[in-house]
């Protein structure tokens, strides 16, 4: 299937399987801050949260949902701390989780990507992030919201994770998806002093950051633009598989949660990206072609 009058719509409306939003805007939360079921949290900028956030949002240390494994940094957490930590941050099947950060929607969606891996699905990032509500002069608050632990259901799934194996497989044409880098042109093209020099074979290039108004606005630009975005580079065919990557799955998680709100309906990340690509030594093309 290809771009269709189906999701011909504003990339705000793209919604989660349940019917959740993917992405939510500054006037939708400030009108829904007394709800009950919902849990604010802020991802990250630990030094700003004590100072001033969203009333009633609590602080998330973007390291509470990373480990390093066999080498590689910033992988996902295992499923018994991450049910221990989403149980303490009161998040039931009805919670709908709205995640927000300060740079940029990255931490946020990487937070909304791991809930996923658990099997919570009711989540959403805020557009345009702290930054956006705070130049729109909206509440702000320094106190600390107390919350009741409670059993996380974990139901832990890989239905959005690429392994190393899953990777290499489209690498090598064995499977059909998109394989999307998201870093920036320079990483893409090898033109770093970091290796490894290079992209992963097959894969195109879509700059994360590339989604957002611009540097000093990060909230996402029109639906119109990011499907031409997109399709710049050949990604169209919403039934076909995409995997994204960048450096430690960082960036690649706001491309990921994107492109489910655009409505491509098989989106992984690739958790291990470049750092574990480069880590095993698997092969790198430079330069601007794909191949």
């Amino acid at each position: 299937m290809t771009w269709s009058v189906s999701v011909s719509i504003s990339w705000a409306e793209g919604a989660d399987s349940d019917g959740t939003a993917l992405f939510v805007d500054t006037a939708w939360l400030e009108a829904h801050l007394e709800d009950d079921t919902l849990r604010i949290i802020q991802v990250g900028g630990d030094t700003i949260y004590p100072r001033v956030h969203i009333p009633g949002a609590v602080l998330l240390p973007m390291m509470a949902i990373l480990t390093q494994r066999e080498g590689v940094p910033g992988m996902l957490a295992d499923a018994g701390s991450l049910t221990q930590l989403f149980g303490d941050l009161g998040i039931t099947p009805q919670t709908h989780v709205v995640a927000y950060d300060p740079t940029g929607g990255l931490d946020a969606s990487r937070l909304v990507w791991t809930l996923a891996q658990m099997g919570h699905q009711r989540a959403s990032v805020l557009d345009g992030g702290l930054g956006a509500w705070y130049e729109e002069q909206r509440p702000m608050s320094p106190e600390v919201p107390r919350i009741t632990p409670v059993t996380f259901e974990a139901a832990p799934t890989q239905a959005s994770y690429a392994d190393m194996a899953h990777v290499q497989a489209i690498a090598e044409e064995e499977k059909a998806a998109y394989l999307v880098d998201t870093r920036g042109e320079n990483e893409y093209l090898g033109r770093t002093l970091r290796g490894p020099r290079g992209h992963i074979p097959g894969a195109v290039h879509v700059d994360w950051s590339a989604s957002l108004l611009g540097p000093r606005d990060p909230k996402l630009k029109e639906f119109a633009e990011l499907k031409a975005l997109y399709a710049q580079v050949g990604v169209t065919d919403l039934s076909k598989p995409v995997v994204v990557y960048c450096q430690t799955a960082h960036r690649a998680s706001q491309s990921w949660v994107l492109l489910r709100a655009m409505g491509f309906q098989d989106v992984r990340l690739y958790d291990g990206s470049m750092s574990e690509w480069g880590l095993r030594g698997m092969p790198v093309v430079s330069g601007g072609s794909p191949r």
